[in-house]
């Protein structure tokens, strides 16, 4: 379906040129705080969560829930939970949207791990067969272990990629290196690094903006991204993680896509999630939400975390579809207060000294 370049052998290391066409687009700053987390991480000084009081620091709780389903017998209910992903059709409505975007469809997929249980690639060629959309967005977590060896993640990534005749976006989790993003970008995955890119449709135009991952290695940068956006622009932003969702709103974008939480992954009846992987209201952990003038959707995740399993919380693709009119295209009249261009430019500059 594609004229992506692939390998079955992905490049490992980064080279000279990489590094240095990184730290332009990261900053110095940024990518040297980006490598120092991942040694920190590696050399287990670093920990990504504290689950359930610090008991995952103390016993495997990945072998604890995958010993205890077997236990129970319902591991193989969980893994066909596991491999049985719904397409959930999400309508986008916002007042600022212009009209000729109405029926743009973008979808995302989030939360791959695919190194996990690469038989999940067939089963999102099956679900993805014969979708009809304009772009795809990929929104992080690439890998399952957050310290482990990204090669097999990167192979597996290769071949998702194969599976889009579509433009294909992407931004990286706190699951993830720096170093994938060569590999991937050589294969026609554009990374969006704290940055943004203008997307045409029939005519119109909006702002597709990425930032790195804001949840462990808080490398984002909202105001950078959003000063390089005209401000009467349409503008869409990619973070890993909701939780920078006030932010967000303050810089005045208008859709959010996130993933990041698994909407808990292991749930109770009625999709109640056990454990929060990250500070937001429970109407932020999954699906469609609002805050202000912010529309956003967090998606559950097309793939699994530590166990390829899943209980009473469906994995997902997500089509987002636009819907815009004529009418609907003007300013809202109670639109809270963003910041400006000028503002934005201060925040920028308080966050690098």
């Amino acid at each position: 379906m594609s004229d992506r370049k692939t390998g079955s052998v992905p490049e490992q290391a980064m080279t000279a040129a990489d590094y240095a066409s990184l730290r332009q687009r990261l900053g110095t700053a940024r990518l040297r705080r980006r490598l120092r987390a991942q040694v920190w991480h590696v050399a287990g000084e670093a920990h990504q969560e504290d689950l359930l009081f610090g008991l995952g620091r103390l016993v495997d709780i990945d072998v604890l829930v995958d010993r205890g389903a077997r236990l129970l017998g319902i591991h193989g209910w969980g893994h066909r939970n596991f491999r049985d992903i719904r397409l959930v059709e999400n309508p986008v409505r916002h007042p600022r949207m212009p009209a000729a975007l109405d029926g743009f469809r973008l979808l995302q997929l989030s939360d791959l791990h695919l190194d996990l249980d690469p038989t999940l690639l067939d089963a999102i060629r099956e679900r993805i067969r014969g979708l009809d959309y304009d772009l795809v967005v990929l929104t992080g977590d690439f890998r399952n272990t957050t310290d482990a060896d990204h090669g097999p993640s990167v192979s597996h990534t290769l071949a998702l990629l194969e599976l889009f005749d579509r433009p294909v976006y992407g931004i990286l989790g706190n699951h993830d290196f720096i170093e994938i993003v060569p590999p991937l970008e050589r294969a026609g995955l554009r990374f969006l690094l704290n940055e943004s890119v203008a997307i045409e449709h029939q005519g119109a135009r909006f702002y597709l903006a990425g930032i790195d991952d804001p949840h462990f290695y808080r490398t984002h940068d909202l105001a950078g991204v959003r000063d390089a956006i005209p401000e009467e622009a349409f503008a869409v932003l990619l973070s890993h993680s909701p939780e920078i969702y006030r932010d967000a709103s303050d810089y005045g974008f208008e859709l959010m896509l996130s993933g990041h939480t698994h909407g808990g992954q292991i749930c109770l009846p009625g999709g109640h999630a056990l454990i929060k992987v990250c500070d937001v209201p429970r109407e932020i952990l999954a699906g469609a939400w609002q805050y202000r003038d912010l529309v956003g959707y967090t998606s559950v995740g097309t793939g699994s975390c530590g166990v390829p399993l899943r209980y009473f919380c469906p994995p997902e693709i997500t089509l987002h579809r636009f819907e815009a009119s004529d009418n609907l295209h003007t300013a809202s009249s109670n639109r809270a207060p963003i910041l400006g261009q000028e503002q934005i430019r201060q925040a920028k500059q308080s966050a690098s000294s």
